[in-house]
């Protein structure tokens, strides 16, 4: 299982993995610290996701990758195992801005091999099922008994549907999202990712993004950009929180007048100058409207408290 491990593993952080199995070999006084426990998935903030999410730029090919792989690993039994593993990564076209997203899964198991084929998860209230892209699989100790597999598979998610995660997601109180993944052969997979990894993703794929140049597919929001400086999308209010509805910012330009007036990425802006907001439409004729004003009041959620910024044009 050790041999295993390393496999699967050492391309992910190879100086973790050496820390878990050697160390208490040779240094046994330090096991206790080795074996400290990893933290909970929903104790990890946003913040911890955005900051630890990785970036990759192909210059060749004009492509940026940013994955959340560093973001989260659970350690299991005496080895310290890695037995499975999610994380999104996400792909942009530095000349378009297009984006595609995936969840990313490695999964290890006893058995036979199962060929993972199919992922089901709930999207607008309905179960949504998309093929699985096989990335690689191996095998491992089949002469000491049940050999071991280790698969790696991806499959798509819309960028639409990650939105509607992050605009649930209440700062100190993540949740879980949870996905399946359907095997030709053999038991299926259950995966699942905390809002607070998506939020931080979405974070960080915003903070790239500002900085390329507006693509076709966003001019229609040009002009939120370019006098106010955010996008974002109408979110409705829920059972739990039925007043929490407006426009959902989902990404902020840096020095623009919106980023001057603190507002930040998952911000729900629900009032604008007095004027009620529920659209992108309604903002931008929001934003028309006072243009003869140099200090306009905000009213927005943060997670499920109630704010007033001003903001000065």
């Amino acid at each position: 299982m050790a041999c295993q491990n390393q496999n699967s593993r050492a391309t992910r952080n190879p100086l973790k993995f050496r820390t878990a199995v050697l160390v208490p070999i040779v240094l046994g006084f330090a096991v206790n610290s080795v074996l400290a426990k990893d933290p909970a998935l929903l104790s990890l903030n946003m913040e911890h996701f955005r900051d630890t999410a990785i970036v990759k730029i192909d210059p060749a090919d004009a492509v940026a990758t940013i994955t959340t792989e560093n973001g989260y690993l659970e350690h299991t039994g005496p080895m310290r195992m890695v037995w499975n593993d999610e994380f999104l990564r996400g792909v942009i076209d530095k000349r378009t801005g297009q984006k595609s997203f995936q969840v990313y899964a490695s999964i290890i198991y006893k058995g036979n091999l199962r060929f993972f084929a199919t992922a089901t998860y709930q999207a607008a209230g309905a179960t949504q099922s998309v093929p699985v892209t096989a990335l690689s699989n191996e095998v491992t100790n089949c002469a000491v008994g049940d050999c071991t597999y280790t698969e790696r598979i991806a499959f798509p998610v819309d960028e639409e549907l990650l939105r509607q995660l992050v605009a649930a997601y209440v700062p100190g109180r993540p949740a879980l999202w949870r996905f399946k993944v359907i095997a030709k052969s053999g038991p299926a997979y259950s995966g699942e990712l905390s809002n607070a990894e998506i939020a931080g993703f979405l974070a960080k794929v915003d903070e790239y993004t500002g900085a390329l140049p507006v693509s076709i597919e966003n001019t229609a929001n040009a002009s939120l950009k370019l006098d106010f400086g955010v996008d974002g999308m109408p979110v409705a209010a829920t059972q739990e929180q039925p007043n929490r509805a407006g426009f959902l910012i989902v990404a902020v330009n840096h020095g623009s007048v919106a980023h001057r007036a603190g507002v930040i990425v998952g911000d729900i802006l629900f009032e604008f100058d007095g004027h009620p907001i529920k659209t992108p439409a309604d903002l931008e004729a929001a934003v028309a409207a006072c243009a003869a004003k140099s200090v306009i009041a905000i009213k927005l959620y943060r997670g499920t408290e109630t704010m007033a910024v001003t903001a000065q044009f």
